[in-house]
């Protein structure tokens, strides 16, 4: 194998685990800026395509409304492909080249997409910017997972929903208000290839800054190249490991053929993915089957005008802003399981409360408080905890794989909602509202009987590390045992 003995390998593997897990990273804020830029991308998409809806009706006026929602909603489809194989190809290839390959596909869909000369192309051009989508939130989480200590993970990974939010008021700031401005209008059909070929640009810039981007740490030393793995700390921590062996090994081989794309569900992990995937799918339902509409329940509903609309939403969005940093500055205090429960009831009592709206024709203004309540504690609850959690249940050779399941459960829940939520905005907003109330609710209760706080979940990267070495013993154990038996009759 090398000069090295196997002992020394294995001492040398977990000295490296031992160094990321509990050393502070001094460039944690600019690595997950650069590791989460996707849901820049996403967020940006959400908010600017919430607002230009209307425009591409406009653009293509006789195409049925169905397929226009399916055109916007074809990131979403796109995403849920694009989370488990990308999360699964992240796992076999590597977070570094999937951070690269998924940008560059981004880029050029967007480009293409807003050039669309059809609803066809554009439903194309979307599901496979969807694709990159999904994979590169999968790729970001658990990179941030394997780059980070222990605490700041934690902090980092819930702090993510922030970004969705600040991406909105940016949105609106910088696109929407100008545009409005400019045109007096949000139909006119340049907006929505306005916000199609800027998304193009931001994924370019991201993919220029991601050009310095190293690999994962725990990923290379998880497989047993720990030469480049000390190369790498000492670059971006400033810490020489010399008594680590300097040898890349093949010791371990990650995501080894399809069926290790299944390899998160088994027996022993049943609460941790029913914990996980009930929430992720829960956030994603209930955010797109309302929140993504609320800039549209605005107008359609005649709450409210088009300048009005867009300060309403600025308004109630910074809901999510706050929520989203009191979610990451809550986790060392309370914990994970906490604010996924008081998060999901929150929600669902907001939600309960939009539909008096409905039911006694209140003003603006209770509709718009309810709303911030509703984005505040959904970003508290199970948005923010579901991905953090599901990259914490697992190590890194498949944290790649469970992340990519995580946002597969919030996207599947996200292209069903925008479906769902147009028909029940139209023809019944009021049983609408209170189904997805009672939804948050028993998505509490059952977070509450089943989850874990991530706080104190043990470690699944020292856990993975100590399963083959633990597996050898039990099968000498096993056949000594064996021995002892057959001896004794």
């Amino acid at each position: 194998m090398s000069q090295y003995s196997k002992e020394e390998i294995d001492r040398g593997i977990k000295k490296i685990y031992d160094t990321v897990l509990n050393t502070k990273n001094i460039t944690s804020r600019y690595i997950v800026i650069l590791a989460l830029a996707s849901l820049w991308l996403d967020a940006y998409d959400f908010a600017s395509m919430t607002f230009g809806t209307a425009s591409l009706k406009n653009t293509f006026p006789s195409v049925p409304s169905v397929l226009i929602s399916l055109a916007i909603g074809a990131v979403q489809l796109g995403a849920i492909i694009g989370a488990v194989v990308g999360g699964w190809l992240n796992d076999r290839i590597g977070r570094r080249n999937m951070f690269i390959l998924n940008m560059i596909l981004f880029t050029g869909m967007a480009i293409l997409g807003g050039l669309s000369t059809n609803i066809t192309e554009l439903s194309i051009f979307r599901g496979l910017l969807g694709f990159a989508l999904g994979a590169d939130t999968a790729t970001g989480f658990a990179y941030i997972f394997e780059y980070l200590e222990k605490k700041q993970r934690l902090f980092w990974s819930n702090l993510w929903q922030i970004q969705w939010y600040i991406m909105y008021e940016v949105t609106i700031a910088l696109i929407v208000v100008p545009f409005f401005f400019a045109v007096h209008s949000l139909t006119s059909p340049l907006l929505w290839r306005i916000i199609m070929i800027v998304g193009g640009v931001l994924a370019l810039v991201i993919l220029l800054l991601r050009g310095r981007i190293p690999e994962s740490v725990l990923w290379l030393a998880y497989q047993g190249k720990l030469a480049t793995a000390k190369k790498i700390l000492k670059q971006t921590y400033g810490i020489d490991l010399p008594d680590v062996p300097d040898v890349d090994l093949q010791l371990r081989a990650p995501a080894r053929g399809v069926r290790s794309a299944f390899s998160i569900f088994r027996a022993s992990k049943w609460r941790e993915l029913v914990y996980s995937f009930n929430g992720n799918f829960e956030q994603g339902f209930i955010f797109y089957t309302f929140g993504f509409y609320v800039p549209y329940i605005l107008l359609a509903l005649k709450l409210a005008g088009p300048l009005a609309s867009i300060v309403a939403s600025a308004f109630l969005y910074a809901g999510g802003v706050i929520g989203g940093y009191l979610t990451a500055w809550l986790t060392p205090k309370i914990g994970t399981k906490s604010q996924y429960v008081i998060g999901a009831i929150g929600e669902g009592i907001s939600v309960g409360l939009i539909a008096l709206t409905y039911i006694y024709r209140l003003p603006l203004i209770y509709f718009v408080v309810f709303s911030f309540l509703f984005y505040f504690f959904h970003v508290i609850g199970p948005a923010s905890q579901g991905m953090t959690s599901i990259n914490a249940f697992f190590g890194a050779k498949e944290r790649g794989t469970a992340a990519g399941w995580g946002y597969f459960w919030v996207k599947l829940a996200a292209f069903i909602g925008l479906l769902i939520g147009i028909v029940g905005i139209t023809y019944n907003p009021v049983d609408l509202t209170l189904g997805l109330a009672v939804y948050g609710i028993l998505t509490g209760i059952v977070g509450l009987i089943i989850g874990y706080d991530t706080r104190t979940y043990k470690v699944a990267d020292v856990e993975e590390l100590e399963e083959k070495q633990l597996n050898k013993h039990n099968t000498k154990r096993f056949l000594k045992n064996c021995i002892i038996f057959f001896l004794s009759l």
